[in-house]
């Protein structure tokens, strides 16, 4: 008796049909998905660079590390940045006039107390 001979690609079709998106509906392997957090759509996500300084740093870090070790997932950094953009558009920031950065600073920590 002769076996069917799956490939790779009769599984998932050809890179190029992947990237583009060709006739044939890719199908992949069943994944376990969970229950998602927050994911905004893809097509309105941009990517944006954040400088900070290796005490911010450090502190998003902390904060993802004991995330992990207490019981829950390890989060991103990204994660927690965007987490903390959404919870700040709640909260109604007044920036007008805001002239510097010490200033900036201080509107934002008043709006937390």
């Amino acid at each position: 008796m002769k076996r069917a001979k799956i490939t790779e690609e009769l599984a998932y079709g050809s890179a190029l049909d992947r990237l583009t998106g060709g006739e044939k509906p890719v199908t992949s392997p069943e994944v376990k998905q969970s229950a998602p957090v927050y994911e905004s759509p893809k097509s309105s996500v941009i990517k944006l660079s954040v400088f900070l300084n290796r005490e911010e740093d450090a502190y998003l870090e902390s904060l993802a590390s004991t995330a992990k070790f207490s019981g829950g997932k390890k989060l991103s950094k990204t994660k927690l940045i965007e987490a903390m953009v959404r919870a700040f558009r709640k909260t109604n920031l007044d920036v007008r006039g805001v002239k510097d950065y010490q200033e900036l600073f201080n509107r934002i920590s008043a709006q937390l107390h």
